[in-house]
């Protein structure tokens, strides 16, 4: 069984940026991950995709200061990228590269709940 996303109210304090962006460039990945077999009854192997350096080209910024295009990190997570995938991007900014926060990714939270949590 593949684990639910965290939470978005114990993400958003870490995220230094929110913003809606497409992936215009995979900019490099990191080395590849053994694969492993999922137990019998399990869909979710707790498998790894390989790191990346992806650019995004920023549509909207809902938290942090204003910019148009970002280069960040994915981390060591059950999910990869690829250019043209979009939405919104919860970034911590505490590293050279933010880092996409959150186990899945953008296609973790609904905008509308981004920014019913940014606002409320």
């Amino acid at each position: 069984m593949a684990l639910p996303p965290e939470p978005l109210l114990e993400l958003l304090p870490h995220a230094t940026w929110v913003v809606e962006a497409e992936v215009a460039e995979v900019l490099s990945t990191g080395p590849e991950v053994p694969k492993i077999s999922a137990p019998a009854g399990w869909t979710d192997t707790g498998q790894k995709v390989a790191s990346q350096r992806v650019r995004l080209k920023v549509t909207r910024v809902l938290r942090g200061k204003d910019v148009q295009e970002l280069v960040v990190d994915k981390p060591l997570a059950a999910y990869a990228l690829r250019a043209g995938n979009r939405g919104p991007f919860l970034l911590d900014g505490t590293q050279t590269y933010p880092v996409i926060l959150g186990r899945y990714g953008p296609d973790s939270y609904a905008l509308a709940k981004i920014e019913a949590a940014l606002a409320g």
